[in-house]
């Protein structure tokens, strides 16, 4: 019964204000503005309920619950897993960067000290974290106090220490201290049991020592916070956020209005046909798709330009108004990456980003792109920035935010989950590996390749496939019409998809409230919830299997029918499957069930905290396999605009622990296990009853 629930309540969430709307309109004495202001007012309840009920119910299912080792699918990792998922349906990325974010964790059980400024984070047991006062925390950053290795969870304690600092995209995992004033850099992974002294700066994966900090010698001192302005700042914030939250939601009220118009003066629909009924809806709203899309893109554009006309290179103090607008600003991009998800890896993606102030050359292609402060960047001509890069993020320490231009080259390439820094200038034609960091400015050229965490230089690229230019670089007008017109499909159909099923649920709520009574209709509501999670992953899978069919490796340009309809199946599968029904089956023996329908290949007792497959017959997982959150296997990448796809075989009893990633053609034999932030390259053999950590990996030797 439990992941029903969890599903019905994350799709309530929108369900509920869209069955207000439209249970307060419809009749001759109905006003549309009271409908418009009570179902903003459900949707503003139901984000404020989604935070006190993950609170509440997490609170509660931890008490009592330590640090130690506890049997997989034992009653205390049920325990621990029903938090974690409970605390999913909770918006938390609206408080990221602010206060409030400090007062959520405070809440959850965390401990956190006096003027901590934490970008964004992602905790397992917040009840096992201390952050004490004056610590800097980055954006993406994971702190990984909860796994699950050899049929055991694993839960221990974070340390962080006085004026400590952590990078973005850095992972650390349980029984970690970082001491006073000790620097953890970007794209670092600290493992279990590990310490940073204090003062020190350490780099990499495996992290190591590289210098001792002094930095805060040459920073101003910390800007003064007193109770009136922290006040103020929640405030602030809160209001911001709900703000933020109603911008994302309120275009899709004039979408309302076009399906009613459509449906009285041009369809008469009759609800007594349910089939024609349900047809009829789901053709309607995919014009009023659009059109919210369309709205929403050039009011929360517009909006953002207005609190935020221009910005300067600088350091700004994060209690006074440039940080704060910055934040205003910065929430708009973020909070897209949530609803207009569809649009990014897109021929529109580098129009969205004009719209917020980069400046976008021409044929670039951008995937989710995080971080991004868009009035700071400059992307170079036929440039490519590829799925979960950190491009560009500010730096915060100390109580300060430094911002940097950012400029990417002609002709350059950024691979999945890279991290460049603010400030960075990547020449024409260079390539950035996977899950790799940049160099310092000086040491790159045009023509290099840099891959890892520390960056090393590659001698050579590997040499692409040839293919002509019109299927890569240099399409036709008619190629670009057919991708637009399919990308556009794939943007609008996850909003039409909720639209349409929305109306059919609408009908028959309100018919079951008219013929029984309010609570019979609130069940049938939850239900009908429950339903569409679960359809959404049916529409998914039909749609794979009808439109790719089975996967094979192969190569193709990025300018042909299979990547984009690849591409469309991916963008579906990720804004529609996983948000809606896959994520509340995650770390459940389910979701291998699931995913075997899809084409995986798994064996037995399979333990999954990670939906994140796209090329789903290409993956192999044997028995007894363990991967944590955010890893999992990449099978396909893009070189030179050309979609290599291969084959990824994991083995029995392997643990792979978070934000590791294996690349296509790769093989890791039985026993092996893989640390966190780790990258198995392409082509490689990780050995049986081996241990290996890195980027790239190497063999791992923990002390």
């Amino acid at each position: 019964m439990t992941i029903p629930v969890l599903i019905s309540i994350n799709i309530l969430q929108w369900l509920a204000p869209f069955f207000t709307y439209h249970y307060f309109t419809g009749g001759t004495r109905d006003s549309i503005p009271y409908a418009i202001a009570l179902s903003l007012l459900v949707y503003i309840s139901v984000i404020i309920a989604s935070f006190a009920v993950s609170i509440t119910v997490k609170r509660l299912l931890m008490l009592g619950v330590g640090a130690g080792r506890y049997p997989l699918w034992g009653m205390t990792y049920f325990r621990w897993w029903l938090a974690d998922r409970i605390s999913s349906i909770s918006p938390v990325y609206l408080l990221s960067g602010s206060t409030l974010l400090n007062l959520y964790l405070k809440a959850l059980g965390a401990k956190i000290g006096h003027d901590v400024t934490i970008s964004s984070v992602h905790i397992r047991m917040p009840s096992l974290l201390k952050i004490e006062d004056g610590v800097s925390i980055g954006s993406n950053v994971n702190l990984e106090n909860a796994k699950v290795e050899h049929g055991h969870l694993v839960l221990g304690s974070i340390q962080l220490k006085q004026d400590s600092y952590v990078g973005s995209y850095a992972v650390l995992e349980e029984n970690t201290v970082l001491e006073p004033q000790a620097h953890v850099n970007a794209l670092t992974s600290i493992e279990y049991g590990m310490t940073v002294p204090a003062g020190e700066i350490w780099d990499g994966t495996p992290a190591k020592k590289i210098g001792h900090i002094d930095e805060l010698e040459s920073l101003a001192a910390r800007p003064k916070l007193s109770l009136v302005r922290k006040f103020a700042e929640y405030g602030y914030y809160s209001v911001s956020a709900l703000i933020i939250a109603c911008l994302f939601f309120i275009p899709i009220f004039p979408s309302f209005l076009l399906v009613d118009w459509l449906d009285v003066n041009v369809f008469n629909i009759d609800p007594n046909n349910h089939v024609q009924t349900a047809l009829y809806y789901f053709v309607l709203a995919i014009p009023a798709s659009a059109m919210m899309m369309v709205i929403t893109a050039l009011i929360s554009s517009a909006i953002r330009k207005i609190v935020l006309p221009r910005l300067e290179t600088g350091t700004y103090a994060i209690h006074g108004g440039v940080y704060y607008r910055k934040w205003f600003a910065a929430q708009i991009l973020e909070t897209s990456l949530q609803t207009l998800h569809g649009l990014f890896a897109t021929l529109y993606a580098p129009t969205w980003f004009r719209m917020l102030g980069a400046k976008v050359g021409k044929n670039t292609e951008i995937s989710t792109a995080t971080g991004v402060i868009p009035e700071m960047l400059t992307l170079g001509e036929e440039s490519f920035i590829a799925d979960a890069v950190m491009l560009g993020d500010e730096e915060i320490k100390g109580g300060w935010m430094s911002l940097k231009s950012t400029q990417i080259g002609n002709r350059s390439f950024v691979g999945n989950s890279a991290y460049i820094a603010d400030g960075t200038v990547l020449p024409d034609n260079v390539l950035i590996g996977v899950q790799s960091k940049t160099p310092d400015n000086r040491e790159m050229y045009s023509g290099q390749t840099w891959f890892g965490s520390p960056p090393l230089l590659l001698p050579a690229r590997e040499a692409a496939a040839q293919y002509p230019d019109h299927l890569t670089f240099k399409p036709s007008i008619k190629r670009r019409f057919m991708r637009g017109l399919i990308e556009g499909l794939r943007i609008v159909l996850p909003t039409a998809l909720a639209i349409g099923v929305g109306y059919m649920i609408v009908l028959e709520v309100i018919d079951v409230i008219n013929d029984y009574s309010i609570a019979i209709g609130l069940l049938a509501l939850t239900m009908a919830g429950l339903l569409y999670g679960v359809g959404c992953f049916v529409i998914v899978t039909v749609l794979k299997w009808a439109l790719i069919g089975r996967y094979q490796p192969l190569s193709a340009p990025m300018w042909t029918m299979f990547v984009w309809l690849s591409e469309g199946i991916t963008s579906l599968y990720e804004s529609v499957a996983i948000p809606n029904f896959l994520n509340y089956l995650r770390g459940t023996p389910m979701l291998p069930f699931f995913l075997r329908l899809l084409g995986v290949k798994i064996g037995k007792d399979v333990y999954l905290d990670t939906a994140d497959i796209t090329e789903f017959d290409c993956v192999k997982i044997g028995d007894r396999a363990e991967f944590n959150s955010f890893s999992g296997p990449q099978t396909h990448l893009f070189e030179d605009r050309i979609m290599k796809i291969g084959q990824v075989n994991i083995g029995s009893d392997v643990v792979v622990n978070s934000r590791s990633i294996i690349l296509y053609n790769a093989n890791v034999a039985d026993h092996a296990v893989l640390g966190p932030l780790t990258l198995v390259m392409k082509g490689e053999n990780i050995p049986a009853k081996s241990a290996w950590i890195g980027s790239p990996a190497v063999p791992w030797k923990h002390s």
